[in-house]
């Protein structure tokens, strides 16, 4: 008899993910994984996008929003990545990548803008190189996110599947 486990609709999904914040031990289903990361993509490329075309202190303004987004999502991310039975390795390496990035990008900016040449276009060669490194590492964790949830593995028990993944039929 196959296991009837209900969806999440949006709101419970965003309403978990982020009573759960600082939670990154346990393990997340994909519809909560996935409807907290679309609030939070799109709330902060919103409030992200307005405070960068703010003359002066935008760029500033937008790098906390972005680091903020990635602070939210990390738990999230580690606790998906465990429901998958993947380690959170991955979730570590693409946050220094990107904190790197927005170093560099800084760094840039502030080059460019007080005719620094030769530094801002070697930080600006830098954090290109750095954000394709985010970029692969962020393909490869959402690859990792769309995985099924296993059974209960080192993280604990699934809450997709409380009484183990259901066997599949075999096709005679």
């Amino acid at each position: 008899m196959a296991q009837v486990v209900p969806q999440l609709d949006f709101m419970q999904a965003v309403k978990l993910a982020y009573s759960r914040l600082k939670d990154t031990k346990g393990r997340s289903r994909r519809s909560e994984f996935w409807w907290a990361m679309l609030a939070v993509g799109v709330g902060g490329g919103i409030v992200g996008f307005i405070l960068g075309i703010i003359p002066g202190i935008g760029i500033w303004l937008k790098s906390l929003v972005n680091i903020a987004v990635v602070c939210v999502s990390v738990p999230l991310m580690m606790r998906r990545l465990h429901d998958a039975g993947k380690s959170d390795g991955l979730v570590k390496a693409y946050v220094i990548l990107f904190v790197l990035m927005i170093v560099l990008s800084i760094v840039t900016y502030y080059a460019a803008k007080s005719l620094a040449l030769g530094l801002a276009a070697t930080t600006g060669i830098l954090s290109t190189i750095v954000g394709i490194g985010a970029l692969v590492v962020a393909i490869i964790l959402i690859v990792f996110c769309v995985q099924d949830s296993e059974g209960p593995n080192a993280y604990g028990p699934s809450p997709k599947y409380p009484e183990g993944k259901p066997e599949i039929p075999a096709q005679q």
